[in-house]
């Protein structure tokens, strides 16, 4: 613990929800409806379910990992981001179930995290690559408050 109060791991453990200096994932989800959420804004690659899907796919593969799963390794990033397999078809009502569905698995992993990354024993130990295991974490975090940013700014672009 630092003259603040604070720990190395409660830093790094506030980062999977937003940090202290930005809005949460929580916020910058709420209230944010399923049709909201598939819009592409004009000039950018990706939705809001798009962004949330890709990184709720490494935080279930880091959670993998942890769990001494072997997910396999990811050849290339374009594996962790959704294909357009949702039809045009699609009705309203299976949009907002997996809508939501997908913003309660990727707020739950979260949190799974944030507890890992409070665990002072597992942060001390070594992943397969011979890094500890606060490495990986506070790198994901990072890649996390990335994507929160484009969440927040698509947000901003369709006026939700």
């Amino acid at each position: 613990m630092n003259a603040l109060g604070v720990t190395t791991l409660d830093a790094v453990s506030s980062l999977f929800y937003g940090g202290n200096a930005n809005v949460s994932w929580e916020q910058a989800l709420d209230g944010l409806s399923a049709q909201q959420s598939s819009m592409v804004p004009a000039g950018l690659p990706h939705s809001v379910t798009d962004i949330v899907a890709h990184v709720q796919f490494w935080q279930r593969y880091l959670l993998g990992v942890f769990r001494g799963e072997d997910p396999g390794w990811v050849e290339s990033a374009d594996e962790s981001w959704p294909g357009s397999e949702a039809s045009e078809a699609e009705s309203q009502e299976a949009e907002s179930q997996e809508w939501e569905a997908l913003k309660t698995s990727f707020l739950r992993d979260m949190g799974a995290l944030a507890v890992y990354a409070q665990d002072e024993s597992f942060m001390a130990r070594h992943d397969p690559q011979g890094r500890f295991r606060i490495v990986p974490l506070t790198s994901f975090a990072g890649h996390g408050l990335y994507h929160l940013g484009q969440v927040v700014t698509i947000r901003q672009l369709i006026g939700a």
